[in-house]
């Protein structure tokens, strides 16, 4: 029996939905350790390619049910990672599924299974792994957890499955049969029972027509009602409202007398552009005290893990430039320059209310900096030095208030 035909069957018989009619199926694998969903690992892009194109099809015509995701984790690693791990991936396919098939999304029914350990016994069995039976003994009879009188941890499936033998069988599991775990199978499209249709024999035909009484309401009844069903047909699904800019502002800036604001635009759903421009102008000259800042930085951002119809909520990885003009003075040495700076920037985004968003991000990378050295001496200041600065480190810090706005689904003329 093949794995795809194993994983089926756990899908339908223990997920309790033979009662309606499976049209498709698709397995996904996953990069160890990894949540989403990768086209160019193993043969993904093939099975995603033809899943979604029957999801396609039997949604457009009325006939998608469900679609049922579990996902699987490997053994390696710590057993309640590998529990939150599957029901990422689950949620991470299901977005997937939502987004390049345009299916709602609920009509996907998700499971994170945890540890694929039934699957690894199905494997095991049907293999010539050697020590065999003595794996199927630990799989069979060994608690996953082994606990003492005092409740403490004291053994476990996984540690014998590492200590029998030396390992040999473990190793062996690991390259052979740990990656074909690491998987979701989506058992999908199921045909919605077409209606029954009523025959009317003459005989029930011939018994009606004598009583002109009921003859208006069983003509009447069948013709208005066909005309319902199209109109609620026509209904399109409600769709979530994505704005396509975004102005912020960062808090940690601001609390340092450095007032910010960024703007970000949405040119894509993976891709947003974002400009930040930040600036300290302050000056007291009877102290010597000089505290000026200016900078713009634009910046290109690639986005991922986001949920379904919220693409500013997730994770980003980023590339920045800027420059940057200052002039920093204590009262006994002040330093006046431009730098320029180049570098990555990883973030994350999470809503608070329907418009407002936190961000929360840090840069990294290089800045050069020229700048001129002097000394604030009786009312006058006097150049001491030119120096050159090369720095490689951290560029930016944010913790931001978002305020989204500009409708993407907002259209001239009004309602029609």
């Amino acid at each position: 029996m093949t794995m795809k035909r194993i994983l089926l069957l756990f899908l339908l018989f223990c997920g309790g939905y033979v009662h309606a009619q499976e049209l498709d199926s698709a397995r996904i694998h996953y990069r160890q350790g990894h949540r989403e969903v990768d086209v160019l690992f193993r043969d993904n892009r093939a099975e995603l390619e033809r899943f979604i194109r029957t999801l396609r099809e039997e949604h457009g015509a009325d006939r998608l049910e469900s679609v049922v995701i579990r996902s699987w984790a490997s053994p390696e690693g710590v057993n309640r990672l590998n529990g939150v791990l599957s029901e990422r991936r689950a949620d991470s396919l299901k977005s997937y599924l939502v987004r390049h098939a345009g299916i709602p999304d609920s009509l996907i029914c998700i499971h994170g299974e945890g540890i694929a350990w039934d699957m690894l016994r199905q494997m095991v069995a049907a293999s010539d792994i050697l020590y065999k039976e003595e794996v199927l003994h630990i799989l069979d009879h060994t608690p996953v957890w082994v606990f003492d009188k005092a409740g403490r941890v004291v053994d476990g499936r996984k540690k014998q499955l590492m200590d029998l033998r030396g390992g040999m069988p473990y190793t062996y599991m690991l390259e052979n049969f740990f990656p074909e775990l690491r998987s979701s199978l989506s058992v999908a499209c199921y045909r919605k029972p077409e209606p029954p249709v009523k025959v009317i024999s003459q005989k029930e035909t011939k018994v009606k027509e004598p009583e002109p009484a009921l003859q208006p309401d069983s003509v009447a009844e069948p013709a208005s009602e066909p005309a319902t069903v199209r109109k609620e047909a026509t209904v399109q699904p409600h769709r979530p409202t994505v704005q396509r800019l975004a102005v912020k502002t960062n808090l940690l800036y601001d609390a340092i007398l450095m007032p910010s604001l960024e703007v970000e635009y949405r040119i894509a759903d993976r891709w947003t552009v974002n400009l930040e421009g930040d600036m300290a102008w302050w000056n007291n000259d009877g102290k010597h005290k000089c505290y000026q800042v200016a900078t713009i930085s634009p910046e290109g951002r690639w986005w991922f893990g986001q949920k379904q119809g919220s693409p500013w909520h997730g994770h980003y990885l980023g590339v920045f430039g800027g420059f940057t003009w200052y002039d920093l003075e204590n009262g006994k040495e002040g330093y006046q320059g431009e730098a320029e700076m180049v570098g990555v920037s990883y973030g994350y985004m999470f809503p608070i209310g329907r418009r407002l968003s936190l961000e929360a991000g840090i840069g990294l990378g290089y800045m050069h900096s020229k700048y001129e050295e002097y000394l604030p001496i009786d009312g006058h200041y006097v150049y001491q030095q030119t120096n050159r600065m090369n720095y490689f480190g951290p560029l930016k810090l944010k913790f931001a208030l978002v305020w989204r706005l500009w409708d993407t689904d907002k259209k001239k003329g009004g309602a029609r």
